[in-house]
């Protein structure tokens, strides 16, 4: 018995190595290039190793671009780890909304240079544009019947659009070489 189990493990743990090496094999093929639901980011420089999210500087290139955030001169020598670029939308118009949402951006977007070992991101450019969104509704309603029993029933789906506003920030990070500076 003890040599049935040892041999089936074998077989086990070699059944995982051939799965192994192609999770290694498509991660460096897409290396370059990862989408996520909301964006996307290009790797074009050296990884570093990750840093604090706090401690990721904002720059805006053109000035202005987010009013909230202070216009800091960019440093002249800094490489470029990637550009990244992340969307959001909100379901109204209201300003308000449009800042909570750009600053959500934003911050992901710290988060995500720093996880390359950014010390820096410059935002490229800020979009706001409207989009149309398709919405379903199910096909089962919840119901209580006269007896007290609960059940689902069959209805027809129904389908609505509705206006949102689509919320863009494209940006690099970016490594800054204090010590040539």
């Amino acid at each position: 018995m003890g040599m049935k189990m040892r041999s089936r493990q074998t077989r086990i743990e070699n059944a995982k190595w051939p799965t192994w090496v192609f999770v290694l094999v498509i991660y460096f093929l897409v290396q370059g290039c990862t989408t996520t639901d909301s964006g996307t980011t290009q790797v074009t420089g050296q990884l570093r190793n990750p840093v604090d999210p706090s401690s990721v500087d904002i720059y805006q290139n053109p000035a202005g671009l987010i009013d909230w955030i202070p216009d800091m001169e960019i440093p002249t020598a800094f490489e470029q780890i990637a550009t990244m670029e992340l969307s959001d939308t909100a379901s109204n118009n209201q300003r308000q909304a449009i800042d909570n949402i750009t600053y959500n951006l934003v911050y992901s977007l710290q988060r995500r240079a720093a996880k390359m070992g950014a010390n820096g991101i410059v935002i490229r450019e800020v979009k706001v544009s409207e989009d149309v969104v398709e919405e379903q509704s199910s096909p089962y309603r919840t119901v209580r019947y006269p007896d007290g029993s609960i059940g689902e029933v069959e209805v027809p789906v129904t389908v609505s659009y509705r206006r949102v506003l689509k919320v863009t920030v494209v940006a690099d990070s970016v490594f800054l070489d204090w010590n040539n500076a």
